[in-house]
């Protein structure tokens, strides 16, 4: 009998053993389980998280747009900045689309600049300007030309009287793909006579909508840029110089332009 105690004893021992064993792969396999859960559960959160984020930018992406803040006294549609003899006043229409970074319009400013501001201060005609911006791309920034059209958009709004004068400082000095800084297009502005209202409005790009959603896609039936009408039909012509002074004066009635001096015959 004395025999059986020891071997008794190392049988509790083992079962002791595998009992502890036991407990251990419970314990392991409870926390497996655990993780697995907590796992799962962020897996699922990030998930969610990830596809409110992506349909809140669908979202944003396919909405409707809101109505494109515009000078006071224009609609919301009207595509074009307008100066010189009131709409209504039977004057020819001349319509000139530009984009700021476009060579060719550079040239159509230095022929045809000084004729334009004589248009429009004498009222000669009634003037459409409509600012483009499909040259973005060509842009190292991607947006100059939006931001160079919103620019003349903050000046006109401001006071057009000055927006031919800032028109003509940014062809002057029209940069290449590199474009120019916000700080010199409102450095350019403030030479032009814009007051902090427009330089404001050019910082918050408070007309960048507008450019983009009436301006240009009006522009686009048209084409490219410098495009120019007299009422309603295309003109061509503006690459000589005073030929499209001459076509408007022309348009209300045949007079030749007058280059401030007295008729002929006067006298007698």
């Amino acid at each position: 009998m004395a025999a059986s105690g020891p071997s008794k004893s190392a049988q509790e021992r083992r079962e002791a053993q595998r009992e502890t064993l036991r407990k251990q792969r419970q314990a392991e396999l409870s926390r497996q389980r655990t993780v697995r859960t907590v796992v799962i559960a962020v897996i699922t959160i990030v998930a969610v998280a990830i596809v409110a984020v992506a349909g809140y930018f669908v979202y944003q992406a396919t909405r409707p747009a809101g109505p494109a803040a515009v000078p006071e006294g224009m609609s919301a549609d009207q595509p074009y900045l307008s100066l010189g003899a009131p709409e209504d006043s039977g004057k020819p229409v001349v319509e000139i689309h530009f984009d700021f970074l476009c060579p060719h319009c550079g040239e159509f400013e230095e022929i045809n600049a000084e004729d334009l501001q004589t248009m429009v201060t004498e009222e000669e005609a009634t003037v459409h300007l409509v600012p483009r911006n499909f040259m973005d791309p060509q842009s190292s920034s991607g947006d100059y030309s939006t931001r160079a059209a919103a620019a003349a958009v903050a000046v006109y709004a401001d006071d057009p009287a000055n927006l031919l004068a800032f028109q003509a400082l940014m062809f002057a000095n029209q940069p290449g793909a590199e474009g120019l800084t916000d700080e010199q297009i409102q450095a350019f502005a403030t030479e032009a006579g814009a007051s902090e209202q427009a330089i404001s409005d050019m910082e918050a790009g408070t007309y960048e909508g507008w450019v983009d959603r009436v301006a240009n896609p009006y522009g686009q039936e048209a084409g490219g840029t410098p495009y120019v009408e007299i009422d309603g039909t295309v003109f061509e012509g503006w690459t000589q110089p005073g030929a499209l002074r001459e076509a408007v004066l022309a348009a209300d009635g045949g007079a030749a332009p007058s280059d401030g001096g007295g008729s002929d015959g006067g006298e007698g």
